[in-house]
């Protein structure tokens, strides 16, 4: 089964594939000889459920908590009561990575808040069901999408992720662990939970809304020949109900590609089921439009084999040769990102062969109505076409540049300060530019700058793993700062928790020392849900 983990219930979901596989449950690649171990990196599953009626029930009841040790975690039945969970958080946070139940009946889902989409997704898909938003990266972690922001193409209709959450345990910097729901004592925390980067406290069990799935996704492509019908028809699709995925990709100011899914309970006659992943690959198919059919896992995980279209920085990665030597196992957000980050600490960083460099990555919400102009505005102050490393190119027209458009209704959650129930188009684009326009690389940041000034201008909002260059003073009359600092001090009056700017910028608030800044980094350790940084690493607790 996916990720070695039994497989009857999805097989009967979605169909046998006789493929070998690995001890992960993923098919062999001929150079797969568990590259991670030697480098470090654990691609370990990140969980399994605990509560399902083929796998004998709860168990047995918890212990004390006083009992609970950091490796007993994986043994922690779901009736585990919440204080020995909490105890656990600081000796091994990581082990927090557990599906607890999925409800069938009443449709919602408890999971540990270190849990992975992938394996989040995987044991919603057993049951017939499926997160209504799942954002497009298989590892990054549910608490990190609840404490940051999460979008994918359901949230058209679902909004952003965290408007799935029907209630949370948090341990807080008082010890105390609580309950947050939308009504009830701790309701306003309940509500600025999102965005606000784990600075309140630690998340460690959620109860998410899921719905229910069928085995495959038809997929509609349908080209626009400018960023005003292509914006035009994200406005229109999103309207039809039958619809279950909407997004697009514009090609720098020659158009777009809208991408148009449903479920589907069957494949139609004269059709087949189409895979992507290790080949053919998924981004360079959005060039071509056409109906097709793919796996509901599949659909959903279309992006991560390729990063969206970020493999371009690795040379030999569009090989098919290459590929195959990879497998799968390889081919995979997680390890990019850590490959990635190793070249840049180790090599790249020392010889100072990316001081000029400047990394523009960004996700961006902009009203609907404001999104057509933001697509020319947005080309004129990241000149990527020319200077950067990431290139498209459709049949018959120049090459350019890809930018994700991903439709989400507006949030009303308060530290993400947005029209609520509205429209908006969030902006993906992933790219490393140098040139004349980027001298002095991250520290000067000119591209990301002059991003921020423009998508203010927009009434628009930038999600906050982005490359961030705020002021504080800016920062906070941005994300309603003064309704974040009275929450703060009625639940972490002495700032045990590392506060909301210090995390975005990483500033010390002791010592006023800039750790790397936000920058520094390609995506933020808490974004990714590695497991190595907040909300999933070890709190920092100030004594």
């Amino acid at each position: 089964g996916v990720m070695g983990l039994p497989s009857e219930g999805l097989e009967t979901l979605l169909g046998p594939r006789p493929v070998a596989r690995d001890r992960f449950g993923l098919p062999r690649g001929a150079l797969d000889r568990r590259a991670e171990d030697a480098a470090g990196w654990s691609l370990q599953p990140r969980g399994l459920c605990r509560e399902s009626p083929r796998r004998g029930g709860r168990g047995k009841a918890a212990g004390p908590a006083a009992d609970v040790q950091s490796d007993d975690l994986e043994h922690l039945p779901a009736a585990a009561d919440r204080r020995a969970r909490a105890v656990a958080v600081e000796a091994r946070p990581q082990q927090l990575r557990a599906v607890l139940e999925v409800n069938q009946e009443e449709l919602w889902c408890d999971l540990e808040a270190c849990t992975t989409f992938e394996t989040f997704t995987d044991e919603c898909l057993r049951e017939g069901l499926v997160p209504l938003v799942v954002p497009e990266l298989r590892t990054i972690t549910v608490g990190g999408a609840i404490v940051g922001i999460g979008v994918e193409s359901s949230s058209f209709k679902h909004g952003f992720f965290h408007e799935g959450l029907l209630e949370a345990d948090m341990l807080l910097a008082t010890g105390e662990v609580v309950t947050l729901r939308p009504d009830g004592p701790y309701a306003d925390l309940f509500k600025a939970v999102p965005n606000s980067l784990g600075s309140f406290g630690y998340l460690t069990r959620l109860r998410m809304r899921v719905q229910p799935a069928k085995p495959f996704v038809e997929l509609e492509k349908l080209w626009c020949s400018s960023p005003k019908d292509l914006v035009a028809g994200l406005k229109q699709h999103c309207a039809r109900p039958e619809l279950d995925y909407v997004d697009a990709v514009a090609l720098g100011e020659q158009g777009g590609m809208l991408l148009l899914g449903k479920f589907a309970a069957a494949i139609p006659s004269g059709q087949r089921v189409q895979t992507y992943g290790f080949w053919p690959q998924f981004y360079p198919s959005i060039l071509r439009e056409g109906v097709e059919f793919l796996r509901t896992d599949e659909y959903i995980w279309r992006w991560d084999a390729d990063w969206f279209w970020c493999t371009q920085i690795f040379p030999g990665l569009r090989s098919r040769i290459v590929r195959w030597l990879c497998g799968p196992h390889l081919l995979r957000s997680d390890v990019y990102k850590a490959f990635n980050d190793m070249m840049i600490k180790n090599i790249l960083e020392p010889l100072g062969a990316n001081r000029n460099e400047e990394l523009v990555i960004q996700d961006i919400e902009i009203p609907i109505d404001k999104s057509e102009e933001y697509i020319r505005e947005f080309l004129r102050v990241c000149p990527s076409y020319r200077i950067g490393k990431i290139k498209l190119r459709r049949q018959g027209l120049p090459t350019t540049v890809p930018i994700w458009l991903c439709p989400v209704r507006g949030t009303g959650s308060p530290l993400m300060p947005m029209r609520e129930g509205e429209l908006y188009i969030n902006f993906g684009f992933w790219d490393a530019l140098e040139g004349a326009e980027t001298k002095g690389g991250m520290a000067a940041g000119r591209i990301n700058r002059e991003l921020e000034v423009l998508t203010a201008s927009l009434n628009g909002k930038k999600t906050l793993y982005s490359a961030a260059y705020f002021s504080e003073e800016t920062f906070y009359r941005e994300y309603n700062g003064d309704l974040y600092k009275k929450l703060k001090q009625k639940y972490d009056p002495n700032g045990r928790v590392r506060g909301w700017y210090e995390r975005l910028t990483k500033i010390d608030a002791n010592t006023g020392a800039r750790d790397g800044g936000q920058a520094a980094e390609t995506l933020p350790s808490w974004a990714c849900g590695w497991g190595r940084g907040r909300p999933c690493g070890r709190p920092k607790l100030k004594p």
